[in-house]
């Protein structure tokens, strides 16, 4: 029987799998190598590696001694593991606190992280109740959208915050999510004032939010923890109550993260 089908041909590395090759040359037994050894475990020419550990060095990922012409792992990988590292490190203890909150408030807990200009949930405790909303691990949402977003927001520095908020996109998700750029600034400017953000119906109808901002030593804001739940039991006066209830459980998890409220006593933006 004849064979018509073409022959498979193996497609050929990409410049960006190359350059990943490359970073995994490097390992505790050899955290410094030269050029010609780089070019060597990869299966590259001499000049093409040299190419790519420019472009590497540039991005910051590679090092280079002008002396002794040896290259190693750069500041930017650490800087990128720390992301990693860091959200681990926020989710092992923030979760014992959302499961307390989850309990004393029999609602649905939530931890949040910025991620460019929106909001990823990173953890979750489910109400217990038949009735209830959640936001699912994993799920994002833009910044300006509902109590998370805005706690994230409202306690940036203010360059950053004027600097984002001009290149946010105020796009609606509900009838009632906030898109007056005004409008927003009002509401982070509460926000920071009262220690905590709420919304109502911005992302899903009928569903209830607070949130208030984790924050680090430098005073920046990491994370977010919230409370979601059913409008109609997440009344003005209950969203209220939660809001003292979450800003209280977020300034705990805050000193863990070494973040002093008396060192940042004046800043009120």
């Amino acid at each position: 029987m004849q064979n018509n089908a073409a022959p498979r041909v193996a497609s050929r590395p990409t410049s960006i799998e190359k350059a990943i090759d490359i970073l995994f040359c490097f390992d505790p037994a050899h955290p410094q190598l030269r050029l010609t050894d780089i070019s060597q475990r990869v299966g590259l020419h001499k000049s093409t590696a040299h190419r790519l550990l420019s472009v590497l060095k540039k991005k910051g990922l590679i090092s280079a001694d002008p002396t002794s012409q040896l290259y190693s792992l750069g500041p930017g990988v650490v800087e990128l593991a720390w992301v990693v590292l860091r959200q681990q490190d926020l989710r092992t203890v923030c979760l014992p606190y959302l499961e307390q909150l989850q309990q004393a408030t029999n609602e649905t807990t939530s931890l949040y992280t910025r991620m460019g200009d929106k909001r990823i949930c990173v953890e979750e405790c489910e109400s217990g109740q038949a009735i209830k909303y959640s936001h699912t691990v994993g799920l994002t949402a833009p910044l300006h959208v509902g109590a998370p977003g805005k706690a994230l927001l409202a306690f940036l520095p203010e360059e950053e915050l004027t600097t984002l908020l001009a290149e946010l996109p105020l796009t609606a998700i509900t009838p009632h999510t906030v898109t007056d750029r005004k409008q927003l600034e009002a509401e982070l400017a509460a926000t920071r004032k009262r220690g905590y953000a709420v919304s109502s119906g911005e992302r899903s109808p009928g569903a209830a939010a607070v949130a208030a901002p984790i924050r680090d030593g430098s005073g920046q804001p990491i994370a977010a923890i919230g409370v979601l739940g059913p409008s109609q039991r997440l009344t003005r006066r209950v969203l209220k109550e939660l809001g003292y209830q979450v800003m209280q459980v977020a300034q705990k998890i805050s000193a863990e993260f070494g973040y002093r409220p008396e060192a940042f006593s004046h800043d009120t933006h």
